[in-house]
């Protein structure tokens, strides 16, 4: 089966890529661009940066980072937490320290030195705040490390900050001691989180075990710096440690690596293999602590590595994660934004051809939804919209133009960069974006849009005589710092690399010879395969899923033309189906594929768009005592018409419409004006059935559910949606057919009762542990049962312990036998069958009626035997209960009164003896009378008056179960 699944995918995936890569399009090709376009590009990317940075001095310092949208600093602990993300903060000033060598490769020497300034006199470690080992690492010890050794460079090259003494040094190693808890381990790799002041002093801290690969093994550039630069080795050993028990880690033979690993014990919590999330920055500090230390192993596990990923997970272009023990399978069907850094790597590498490749689908995939989505499937569509300004896709497209000098990614940074002034720009800063789809921003600029993002942007642009340093002596990190390779010669730490470890394949220290390489020809071929992208769609589509409406006939053919179809759900949602096969032609199954696509993501829109509040449905009702309560039953709001808020309500008295749903023309119109009308739902849409009550002055609409049983407890909040015309001006709710069983209970014991309709309140909500009378749920139940099910023509027999029905064409006969063992079921909903003693049993006939008509007015072969059959179930199962509780508290027998016929029902069916059992038959057949009325009611007119006959005949005995007029 998994053999299968997997040959389907892989082929699925090569079909795709050859038919988009077959394909030509006329897309204009890049041009050189002219020497002023570049200088005035430069020029840009500096105001774009000074603009953020501006927006962060002035408004957020000494904030770690600038909320750009409410123009103010983020601060941990002070502004709303927003999970994981905070990690990063930790009330250090993170941004400025992020910054500082931005401010040297833009050539502001001044800036420098009063950042640097800034820094000293305020910025302490001492916090009481957990923060993210590896983000602190790379943002705050790499920035501090870069910062130190470029003011040191500066002062003995150009003589500047003569004042400086290596403060920024002694701050980088207080942050390197703060950190050095965390490798505290069983294995060396350290914990994900510490305590900036205490360390792992506390319980969540040192309980928790899971870490990910790029957490623990993108420790070994900053550590082994500060091991260099202060002449302590701890640092540098403790992350070379780390580095080592990952290798070991490693599948022995896909030698590929999982994302998420247990620091402990090693075992590993995800075995999901990619080059993105969770991994990416472990591969690319393999090949960076050879290329910064010039230790050979390095160079061996990045290579050992490196042909994993592109045997196993580059796919084409693309790359998708794997299972490292199974990696022939795919773990996903989709892609993440920090996969981009990956091209850049491969330059680093030598690779050109791959990463020419990548980055080509990456571009067309920014192209398409004006950035890169933090999550993207394998057929580019969006699947995690946010993008938060990440710096990677600009980092390997400087790469690529520093390796090959085309001209074309220049053009790919000018396009980059105006996507973000015209999407990301806002009046203090830069704003992430929300959801690339929408183009809604979000209150958060990272520190890396300073470190990062606008530095790769700014160096795109510059030519080498524009720069003050000789970037070819400096090796960046995973966070954009800069550190000198000159750090090899600094001591002799590096350690003896096991002959296991020597790799002497061919080519394995070797780089291509860029002068020969031609990225446009490794390009062309690439240049449809996001779809979408080029060319343009040429034929007008037939229907748009935003066009869509299910009210339209015209609509329903053409998506079943398209291979379509529409399944409703039993809790009232709908479910689209799309059959390739099913469709009428091969171009009306594509039509579909795009139609359900755009399903999607409109269904992901609504979904986040604020529901409408929940409503409740108020009525006055009596109890058995003849005491006043109140029913509240929470009723779903519609997308259409008033929802009523706070304080709003609509009070009046009902009318059920006739027809009962509400469609066509109304018959009993005079009635509806002023009140609130009662409708069922099906046939036609719940925005037309409001429409027709309104036009005769209805003041609001009650819509009651046609699936049985369905419950506001058991089911999610139900909203009506409309069609798109806002005509509608009176409240419109919902509810589920046990709630408006309550509800019709009620008015049929009143028929004047006034109901409310309200906002629902939370104090209207009823407590977890709050119980429902249980004779109560009864009755409810006996109340849908008749207006659900009165004449279904069909025989079963249902037996539960001593009670048996028998449910025939005309009535349902329930009879019950005294038996010692008289068990109450307990799940089991099939009991062994009890023959009943004719001279031992108590049998009541319940009426259905010959009219066989239902209360939604739907005809026999429509209706389910299966619904009587659970319902008689649990009615039998109910009795059974009532007739083995020793007391009923809610329902008891008084001198001279008449009790409940089911309450006396389980009293008597105990106790019977010799007379007694016929004051039971008595009883019974007193029911039987009653239910038996009920049938007579053939003519309409008659309801109301054949209605009172029963009450009247009940009041003398019971007044437990009423058939309301509803009955009709």
């Amino acid at each position: 089966m998994y053999r299968c699944r997997e040959l389907l995918v892989k082929c699925s995936l090569v079909i795709s890529f050859l038919i988009l890569s077959s394909a030509r399009c006329g897309c204009e090709q890049s041009k050189v661009m002219s020497e002023e376009e570049r200088i005035q590009l430069r020029e840009e990317a500096r105001d774009m940066f000074y603009h953020a940075y501006n927006a962060y001095m002035e408004n957020a310092y000494p904030a770690d980072e600038l909320m750009p949208l409410s123009c103010t600093g983020r601060y941990r602990g002070l502004t709303p937490n927003r999970g994981d993300i905070d990690d990063s903060l930790g009330n250090f000033s993170l941004t400025l320290i992020d910054t500082l060598d931005s401010l040297v490769v833009l050539g502001d020497l001044g800036e420098f030195e009063h950042a640097v300034n800034l820094i000293i006199k305020d910025v302490s470690f001492d916090n009481d705040v957990v923060v993210s080992v590896f983000e602190t690492n790379i943002r705050v010890l790499g920035g501090l490390l870069s910062a130190h050794i470029l003011a040191d460079y500066l002062q003995q090259r150009d003589g500047i900050m003569p004042w400086y003494r290596g403060e920024l040094l002694d701050m980088a190693k207080d942050v390197g001691y703060r950190l050095l808890p965390a490798f505290n381990t069983t294995t060396g790799i350290p914990h994900s989180r510490v305590n900036m002041k205490y360390g792992l002093k506390s319980d969540r801290l040192e309980s928790a075990r899971e870490t990910c690969t790029a957490c623990a093994g993108s420790m070994i550039l900053e550590m082994a710096a500060l091991s260099r630069l202060t002449g302590e080795p701890i640092f540098e050993a403790k992350a070379h440690k780390a580095m080592d028990e990952l290798w070991k880690m490693r599948h022995r033979s896909s030698d590929l690596m999982g994302t998420v690993l247990n620091v402990h014990s090693g075992d590993w919590v995800r075995r999901d293999s990619g080059v993105g999330a969770g991994i990416d920055s472990y591969y690319e500090y393999c090949l960076k602590a050879y290329i910064l230390l010039g230790d050979n192993k390095y160079l061996n596990r990045f290579n050992r590595h490196y042909n994993a990923v592109m045997k196993y997970i580059s796919q084409g272009p693309m790359l998708l994660d794997v299972h490292m023990h199974r990696p022939h399978t795919n773990s996903r069907n989709y892609m993440d934004a920090l996969l981009a850094f990956w091209p850049g790597l491969q330059v680093l590498k030598g690779d050109i051809k791959p990463a020419v490749e990548t980055h080509e689908m990456l571009y067309q995939v920014m192209q398409r939804h004006k950035f890169i989505p933090e999550a993207f499937t394998t057929d580019f569509q969006v699947h995690w919209g946010n993008h938060p300004l990440r710096p990677e896709f600009l980092e390997s497209t400087y790469f690529l133009y520093t390796a090959t000098n085309d001209p074309y990614y220049l053009e790919v940074g000018k396009t980059v960069l105006r996507s973000l002034q015209k999407y990301a720009r806002v009046p203090c800063g830069y704003a992430a974006v929300n959801d690339v789809r929408t183009g809604k921003q979000e209150d958060r600029m990272d520190s890396f849009v300073l470190a990062e993002t606008f530095k790769y942007l700014f160096l795109l642009f510059a030519d080498k005589e524009d720069l003050i340093l000789n970037l070819d002596e400096f090796l960046f990190t995973t966070e954009g710092h800069l550190l000198p390779l000159s750090l090899a010669g600094r001591t002799g730490n590096g350690t003896k690399v096991s002959d296991l470890e020597i790799d002497d394949s061919e080519f394995a220290r070797s780089c291509p010879n860029t002068l020969q390489l031609f990225p446009e020809t490794v390009r062309k071929p690439l240049q449809n395969m996001v779809d979408g992208m080029c060319p343009k769609r040429t034929h007008r589509r037939r229907l748009t899923a935003s066009e869509f409406s299910a009210a339209n006939i015209n609509h329903l053919k053409m998506i079943k033309d398209m291979g379509i179809n529409i399944i409703a759900v039993s809790d009232g949602r709908v479910q689209l189906v799309h059959t390739f096969s099913a469709a009428r032609s091969s171009a009306d199954a594509e039509e579909g594929l795009l139609f359900m696509q755009e399903m999607v993501e409109l269904s992901k829109l609504q979904a986040q768009q604020p529901e409408p509040a929940a409503q409740a449905v108020t009525v006055p009702m009596r109890d058995h005592l003849g005491e006043e309560q109140t029913l509240v039953m929470q009723a779903g709001p519609s997308q259409f018409g008033v929802n009523l808020k706070g304080d709003q309500k609509v009070r009046a008295r009902t009318v059920i419409v006739q027809p009962f749903r509400g469609c066509g023309e109304i018959q009993n119109p005079h009635l509806v004006k002023g009140k609130i009308a009662i409708m069922e739902r099906g046939v036609c849409m719940f925005i037309d059935k409001v429409r027709n009550i309104q036009k005769y002055g209805a003041a609001a609409a009650i819509i009651v559910d046609n699936t049985p049983s369905s419950s506001a407890t058991s089911s999610p909040m139900f909203s009506m949606s409309g069609d798109g015309t806002d005509d509608i001006t009176i409240p419109a709710v919902f509810l589920f057919s046990q709630d408006a069983s309550k509800l019709l209970l009620a008015l049929s014991k009143d028929p004047k009762a006034e109901v409310t309709i309200s906002e629902m309140k939370d104090s209207d909500k009823w407590l977890d542990n709050e119980e429902e009378s249980m004779f109560q749920k009864l009755k409810v139940s006996v109340q849908e049962f008749l207006n659900k099910h009165a004449g279904i023509a069909f025989t079963k027999t249902v037996q539960v312990s001593s009670f048996r029905a028998n449910i025939g064409t005309d009535k349902i006969r329930i009879t019950h036998e005294d038996v010692k063992d008289d068990v109450i079921p307990r799940g089991d909903r099939h009991q062994p069958a009890v023959e009943p003693d004719p001279e031992g049993a108590a049998q009541v006939d319940i009426a259905l009626g010959e009219q066989r008509a239902t209360l939604s007015g739907v005809s026999i072969e429509e209706m389910k035997t299966t619904d009587v059959v659970m319902q008689t179930e649990w009615l039998l199962a109910e009795l059974l209960k009532e007739h083995h509780r020793k007391e009923d508290d809610l329902v008891k027998a008084e001198a001279d009164t008449g009790v409940s016929i089911l309450a006396e029902l389980s009293q008597v069916m105990k106790e019977a003896k010799g007379a007694e059992k016929q004051v039971t038959r008595e009883k019974l057949a007193e029911l039987n009378s009653i239910l038996e009325t009920v049938t007579q009611m053939d003519d309409v007119h008659e309801t109301r008056d054949i209605l009172n006959h029963v009450i009247n005949k009940f009041k003398d005995s019971s007044d437990e179960i009423v058939v309301g007029e509803q009955k009709k």
